[in-house]
């Protein structure tokens, strides 16, 4: 069993769960396809890969510190094994995440990008 951030868009939320297989990260995200955002070494963001498919005026973001774009949706975060390829345990902690990332909606997305922030 390993162990994840979930990053909770609606609730404004993190939160360690457990990921026994890979079809849990599809229950902790809500989605049906998701992909890999790298964020260091050791690390990886499971995101919707639909997220910017689906957006409403109620769609919900995530920015990560040093990735360049906002991420749409619920992401989960699990460590990687380079010799395997398989997910362990994420190394980060509740408060690294939180420290680097910020929650937005629709508008504040928007902003940013005709301000050329994104």
């Amino acid at each position: 069993m390993k162990k994840g951030i979930l990053i909770d868009v609606k609730n404004e939320t993190l939160s360690w769960v457990e990921v026994e297989k890979y079809t849990d990260i599809y229950t902790h995200l809500g989605c049906q396809m998701f992909e890999c955002v790298d964020i260091d070494g050791m690390n990886t963001i499971y995101v919707d890969e639909e997220g910017l498919l689906t957006l409403t005026t109620q769609s919900k973001f995530f920015t990560y510190k040093g990735y360049p774009q906002p991420l749409c949706g619920n992401g989960l975060i699990l460590g990687i094994d380079h010799e395997t390829g398989e997910s362990v345990d994420s190394t980060l902690s509740l408060e690294f995440v939180k420290s680097n990332i910020k929650f937005m909606d629709m508008y504040e997305v928007q902003m940013k990008i005709k301000l050329g922030v994104f």
